[in-house]
């Protein structure tokens, strides 16, 4: 169908049954001739699952219109499924992991901090020596210089507002996974 059929200008309404039937009128896929369809179609009908579940979604509603309507069938147990799709299980081992992954995330964000600070500390440098270039060349701006290093205070809240709040949700994540490891 993607080579010979997608060019056609199929109009109306197709079950499966019709989609069946002419893809083998034609000589096209059914599959791929739903997939061409379904991101053309106004109204779609089809189980909820394809649409809720994240494991589904991704491969089978990603290419629906965001304008189209969306029917479901067999609607009647959605709320149970929703629940179970979006739920996790955890244990032990997960929580471990977890708990190595906050260690490697905390190590990168102080990685960038690092970087930062040196990149901070060097732009200081080349303000310093400009205004001292300025001072010798008789500019009296260049007189407000008091000091070439900067404290350790200010460098820390010089830092970006996102690294800070990066290490705060470090901070609330460690705080969750060890609340949930003595849940289990």
């Amino acid at each position: 169908y993607a080579r010979t059929g997608s060019d056609a200008q199929l109009h109306g309404i197709y079950s499966l049954h019709d989609m069946m039937s002419l893809g083998n009128e034609r000589g096209w896929c059914p599959y791929y001739m739903a997939r061409y369809m379904i991101n053309r179609a106004n109204v779609v009908v089809y189980n909820y699952q394809y649409m809720l579940d994240p494991k589904i979604s991704g491969m089978v509603s990603r290419e629906i219109e965001k304008e189209s309507i969306i029917v479901f069938d067999e609607a009647h147990n959605i709320d149970n499924v929703c629940i179970e799709a979006l739920s996790v299980t955890l244990n032990q081992r997960i929580m471990q992991r977890c708990t190595e992954n906050l260690k490697d995330l905390d190590k990168k964000l102080q990685r960038v901090e690092s970087n930062d600070v040196k990149r901070l500390q060097n732009e200081y440098k080349a303000l310093v020596e400009g205004l001292g270039v300025a001072r010798d060349s008789g500019d009296n701006g260049g007189s407000l210089l008091s000091s070439p290093v900067l404290s350790a205070d200010i460098l820390r809240e010089a830092m970006p507002g996102n690294i800070r709040r990066g290490k705060h949700f470090i901070m609330y994540l460690r705080t969750l996974v060890e609340f949930l490891k003595t849940k289990l």
